[in-house]
């Protein structure tokens, strides 16, 4: 499996058969003639854009699971047959790939992807927001909603995952990453949503607290980055 960081919280995977995107909004798509699967979690604009549709020019197989939140309109007519929108909590197939969503704790969906015998999870927007500043009750209520969501993993054994670890929280830059490995956890885990900020990666690894999670974290530093896991 070779896994390409592209930016933000777009990563692209290649297997065996096919190729999955998840979360597109800019940057340099590695080329392949594989099928190809979009995945876009929700419509803001760092996580999801137009351009992703023009991937389909060529006549090269792609399919797209959208988010119910992004506008069908926003579609290309052409390839509206090619689109599975996708709501939280829900179950989806095309050529036998299959798609389970959990429902955000911001905007759409996270998605869980079985294909063949890898299982792979994009959590998007699905995180533990909490904020320094905030009020106490609204930052309780935010992890009880992310714990909550995340019990619909436990049990699964995921190969790669795709985390949060957002340095505009701070201190709280870490909870949606710990509380992952803690309800679940993942061979490989590729943190997401830096914003640029790669310091949050050996941060959280050189944590004594997570020893024992620092060697399933991949040491994302730039864009562009490609893994052979």
């Amino acid at each position: 499996m070779k896994v390409t960081f592209i930016m933000h919280s777009c990563y692209h995977v290649e297997l065996e058969n096919c190729c999955l995107l998840f979360d597109y909004y800019q940057g340099a798509v590695p080329g392949s003639d594989k099928p190809l699967y979009v995945f876009a979690s929700h419509h803001h604009e760092d996580h999801f854009s137009p351009a992703v549709f023009g991937l389909a020019e060529g006549g090269r197989k792609v399919h797209f699971f959208l988010s119910d939140d992004i506008f069908s309109r926003r579609v290309p007519e052409p390839l509206r047959e090619q689109v599975t929108f996708v709501s939280p909590q829900g179950f989806y197939e095309a050529d036998g790939l299959r798609v389970a969503t959990l429902r955000s704790t911001d905007m759409g969906v996270a998605f869980l992807v079985e294909c063949g015998d890898k299982l792979l999870y994009h959590a998007g927007d699905l995180n533990c927001w909490v904020w320094d500043g905030a009020p106490r009750f609204q930052n309780d209520m935010m992890e009880r909603q992310y714990k909550e969501e995340l019990k619909l993993l436990a049990g699964k054994k995921i190969d790669v995952a795709f985390v949060p670890l957002d340095p505009r929280q701070e201190a709280d830059f870490d909870l949606g990453m710990r509380y992952f490995f803690e309800a679940v956890g993942a061979e490989k885990v590729f943190p997401m949503h830096m914003w640029g900020d790669f310091s949050v990666v050996p941060l959280f690894k050189s944590t004594p607290t997570y020893r024992e999670y620092a060697p399933h974290v991949m040491d994302v530093k730039e864009e562009g980055q490609v893994f052979q896991v």
